[in-house]
């Protein structure tokens, strides 16, 4: 570490709350004309300014550490912490030079930090962020941790939810861009005791300097306590990261989101039909957290082709156990928007534990069966049979429209689960998987999907298995809703397909377009 300083700020007084200590300095630091010492305590309301040679950095009581670099400017406006609770309150005015802030355990809290700068105020939750002040413009990295949030004076709310990134004010209008090796070739400078090369480095360990200070141990220990051993490993792993970091704009007021998504299956009648359900339209799947209630919303719930069956069906299953849901009700309307009667519906729904693809936990799915009868008119004597015995859903933290990225491009791979129906089978329904992938521009508002080795699990019948099928298509988003459709085809063996799928994107609580979840459908 190549650290000095000199700290002016208010005069320090017996009732002076003690906030942290200077815990490391450049032996040329000076503060009102006497020599600051390494354990200098810094108290509330103290401004820490540093000279063209000054680097300084403050250790806080609560692990937090602020590196404030040369020609820079910081006064510790507040500080407020229990450490029996581990919470309290962190508030600093930066206005001009470089500083990193790394979180200590007020950090992890909700509104623990705030750093007011001549723009607007920074608040960081639970991680790693450095800035820069100068006369070319402002800006602020995420390095490392949960989210970055800049409000400016104007009221107006950014986040930087992804590490990896930075907010930069330098054109008067705030933009959320992939940090750049300049951006932090910038603020390592001002940070350092001598320019930094960051061009071929490597995170081995490297004797210091003959100008770095040699911490007493009791103060290395602090400062390995509160940042870690890795925080230049962590600049370095952005810099390296760069050529490959996906480009997403994440400019943000919020993340407004619903639980919800997506199911299909087969329906089969007792004529001997089937129909697919919901993998050609756009169908819904609703969680309700309160009551755990799924409602699931499926069109064209028919096994006869005929005019006169269901379009719509909307099934509710109410929960048995954490993962086990029982079908509670069930209405059929026809074309006409009249509904059918209803009778003996029974069903099920299964969560399933295993996650789609890897990292994928926020997403979740399973599988529903009902059967039924329905008819135009109570006490039907013809009523027709029907039963879904292989249905799947899908659900996750559906992203408001106005949240999602407008520019950059993103790619995706997972898993896709369905129900494979071969005639060659005798009629019987087999589990099929395969993988997904979906590159998507969100300038241009579409993409390519493909799914690709689906083949079924396993096979009732010994000398025989369905073939593999592969499709791939286009899909768009036309409107302003958070939905991307469009038509699909391939081959299933030697067998031309088509079909189509329905998708939404969907958070993670911390990126808006963390994931895709969706339903689709083939045949021949």
């Amino acid at each position: 570490m190549a650290l000095g300083a000199a700290i002016l700020g208010a005069p320090t007084h017996a009732a002076a709350n003690k906030v942290g200590v200077a815990a490391a300095v450049n032996p040329d630091a000076f503060s009102g004309g006497k020599e600051i010492r390494i354990g200098k305590s810094i108290f509330y309301n103290e401004r820490i300014s540093t000279d063209a040679n000054g680097v300084v950095q403050v250790l806080l009581v609560d692990g937090s550490t602020f590196t404030v670099g040369k020609n820079s400017n910081v006064v510790i406006d507040k500080f407020v912490y229990d450490p029996n609770k581990k919470t309290g309150e962190i508030v600093t005015s930066f206005s001009k030079g470089s500083m990193r802030f790394i979180g200590g355990k007020i950090s992890k809290n909700p509104g623990g930090v705030t750093v007011n700068t001549p723009d607007g105020s920074l608040a960081i939750r639970g991680g790693m962020a450095q800035g820069a002040i100068t006369s070319r413009g402002t800006i602020f990295s995420f390095l490392f941790g949960n989210e970055m949030v800049f409000k400016s004076k104007s009221g107006k709310v950014y986040t930087v939810y992804q590490p990896g990134y930075t907010l930069d004010l330098s054109s008067g209008v705030p933009t959320i861009r992939p940090t750049t090796a300049e951006d932090i070739q910038t603020i390592l400078a001002s940070l350092s005791n001598g320019n930094t090369n960051t061009a071929g480095v490597t995170t081995d360990n490297q004797p210091p300097p003959q100008n770095f200070v040699i911490l007493p141990q009791d103060f290395q220990q602090m400062i390995i306590d509160a940042t870690g051993t890795r925080i230049s490993d962590e600049i370095l792993q952005q810099i390296l990261a760069l050529q490959e970091t996906t480009i997403e704009q994440l400019e943000e007021t919020s993340i407004d989101f619903t639980i919800g998504g997506y199911g299909s299956g087969i329906a089969h009648d007792d004529y001997g039909n089937y129909t697919t359900v919901g993998s050609k339209y756009s169908t819904d799947f609703d969680y309700n957290e309160d009551s755990d209630v799924i409602t699931l919303t499926l069109h064209n719930v028919e096994g006869s082709p005929q005019p006169s069956g269901p379009n719509l069906g909307i099934f509710k299953f109410s929960p048995v156990s954490n993962n086990n849901w029982t079908l509670s009700s069930l209405r059929l309307i026809d074309h006409s928007g009249n509904p059918f009667y209803v009778t003996d519906p029974t069903g099920g729904a299964e969560r399933r534990t295993q996650v789609m693809c890897p990292g994928c936990n926020f997403i979740e799915w399973g599988e529903f069966h009902a059967d039924y009868k329905y008819s135009s008119y109570p006490n039907d004597p013809y009523a027709m049979q029907e039963d879904i015995n292989n249905g799947w859903w899908v659900g996750g933290a559906v992203t408001a429209f106005k949240d999602l990225p407008t520019t950059g491009t993103a790619t995706y791979s997972g898993t896709a689960r369905g129900t494979i129906l071969d005639y060659n089978l005798d009629g019987a329904q087999v589990e099929g998987r395969g993988d997904l992938d979906m590159s998507w521009s969100f300038a241009k508002r579409s993409g390519q999907l493909s799914i690709s080795d689906f083949k079924a699990i396993s096979s009732p019948l010994q000398n025989y298995t369905p073939p593999t099928l592969n499709v791939s298509g286009t899909m768009s988003t036309p409107g302003s809703v958070n939905r991307f459709s469009g038509d699909i085809s391939g081959m299933a063996g030697q067998i031309p397909v088509s079909g189509g799928a329905f998708g939404s994107f969907v958070t993670d609580g911390r990126r808006p377009a963390a994931g895709v979840i969706g339903n689709w459908g083939a045949k021949t």
